[in-house]
């Protein structure tokens, strides 16, 4: 056999190998796990859709929803005393007249929402945003609002007796006739915010800035004062 024959022939024995190498190749891939999410990872994706989709008599039966989203849900009027809301986006909801004595609302969205005469006695508020919300003749007896942003939120006639607001945000707030009496607003951002004929006896203001506050005609009998001293009587600060 000449040296021509022999490449032919080692020619063609390449040729004939070639696609198994690469069948069993491929086969070897396939082998390999698929490296794809987790299935609780994608359940998690898809849980701000299925919020959307909760239903109010749910809702209503287990008292808890949980960082879901229902941003301008209807609510008014319900009975939600110890609801876990916790982390829930709340924006531009409809809560008049809700009760939600004892909830608990830590890390809550409400910016923009009607709280308008709710019951909100007893509800940790911690960290909330309630930016711009109606708080109008709502019941926060003993609430706290650690740390909760209150700008430009309306509380006119609110009922905070004992409330703790230490470090609210309340800027440009409307507390006008409002009810702080012994509550805690240590810390707590008044600049702009309107407490024209509030009642803040006892209140604990101390550290609190007050810049551009109208306390005018505001009850701040034996109130303690950013600066640490104590009014006694009604007295314009």
């Amino acid at each position: 056999m000449n040296l021509r024959t022999v490449i032919i022939v080692l020619t063609l024995l390449a040729a004939a190998t070639l696609p198994i190498a690469v069948r069993l190749s491929v086969a070897e891939n396939i082998s390999q796990p698929l490296k794809i999410k987790p299935l609780e990872k994608l359940q998690q994706a898809v849980l701000p859709l299925k919020a959307k989709k909760v239903d109010v008599a749910l809702i209503l039966k287990t008292k808890r929803c949980v960082g879901c989203d229902l941003r301008e849900i209807n609510l008014s009027g319900l009975d939600l005393s110890g609801a876990d809301l916790r982390n829930t986006d709340l924006s531009r909801a409809n809560l008049k007249n809700t009760k939600l004595k004892d909830a608990k609302m830590s890390g809550t969205r409400l910016n923009q929402s009607n709280l308008t005469h709710a019951d909100l006695d007893g509800a940790d508020f911690k960290e909330s945003d309630l930016k711009g919300a109606d708080l109008s003749d709502a019941q926060l007896l003993n609430t706290d609002l650690t740390k909760a942003n209150l700008n430009t939120a309306t509380l006119n006639r609110t009922e905070l007796r004992d409330a703790d607001l230490t470090g609210a945000k309340l800027e440009s707030a409307n507390l006008s006739n409002a009810t702080l009496v012994g509550a805690h607003l240590t810390g707590a951002n008044l600049t702009g915010a309107n407490l024209s004929n509030a009642v803040l006896r006892y209140a604990d203001l101390s550290k609190a800035i007050l810049s551009k506050t109208n306390l005018r005609g505001a009850d701040l009998s034996l109130a303690i004062m950013p600066d640490g001293t104590t009014v006694y009587g009604t007295t314009q600060y």
